[in-house]
């Protein structure tokens, strides 16, 4: 048994500090890879950074890296130029970086997901509604008012593009429990970062929820007696 225990506290230490040891690269978005620096090199007339994750070598354009570390090391490799748009101080791309960083680590899309997928089961559902007006100087005798009385129609799939829209809008108070980097707290850049991430995070959501919303609802109508 206390071998047992050994083992579930020190795996995840060994796993977590050999990690460390790895080379790393920060993206500008906030996406890390680990693995091994090989080298920076000059791939048609593009200046690349050399690198090996998960079983394969791939060159990274440096103006899409904030840095590299390499034995512990980190080599920043941004740098400010107006020229080509880049226009904040390596200190403010750092906060917008981590603040990328943290919000793919810590923003979970939960309230869109669950909203839109209630709102794209709901009007697949009553796309299905058949009413007595409906009913009224109809052919067939056979038709009676209810759920799952008649075809579904391509109106649910306009659920998708509103609220995928709809949550590109609001902004929302960031709390210091979802910060990793706690120095940056209430930090203007690190924001911007956090929220850009954010924003995509709820968009593609939402999209999900809606889509996943109406395949539900579509299933539903295929197995219910008609």
């Amino acid at each position: 048994m206390r071998s047992i225990l050994t083992l579930i506290f020190v795996v995840p230490f060994i796993s977590g500090f050999s990690q460390s040891l790895q080379d790393s690269i920060l993206m500008l978005n906030g996406k890390v890879f680990y693995g091994e620096f090989s080298k920076l090199d000059e791939v048609e007339n593009d200046s690349v950074l050399l690198f090996n994750h998960d079983g394969k070598n791939e060159s990274f354009s440096i103006q899409r890296v904030f840095s590299y570390t390499q034995n512990g090391t980190e080599n920043i490799l941004y740098r400010k130029d107006e020229f080509k748009g880049d226009f904040l101080s390596i200190e403010e791309t750092k906060a917008v970086t981590f603040g990328s960083y943290d919000a793919r680590q810590t923003f979970k899309p939960h309230v869109p997901f669950w909203t839109s997928y209630a709102l794209g089961l709901g009007a697949s559902l009553f796309d299905t509604y058949l009413t007595k007006k409906d009913t009224m100087g109809a052919v067939s005798t056979d038709l009676t008012p209810g759920f799952f009385q008649k075809r579904p129609s391509l109106f649910p799939f306009l659920v998708p593009a509103v609220v995928t829209v709809s949550w590109s809008l609001p902004s929302f108070k960031l709390k210091d429990k979802n910060i990793i980097h706690k120095e940056y707290f209430k930090n203007e850049n690190f924001y911007r970062g956090y929220h850009r991430i954010a924003k995509q995070k709820r968009m593609l959501g939402a999209l999900l929820g809606s889509l996943s919303g109406i395949a539900t609802g579509f299933l539903i109508y295929a197995v219910v007696p008609k």
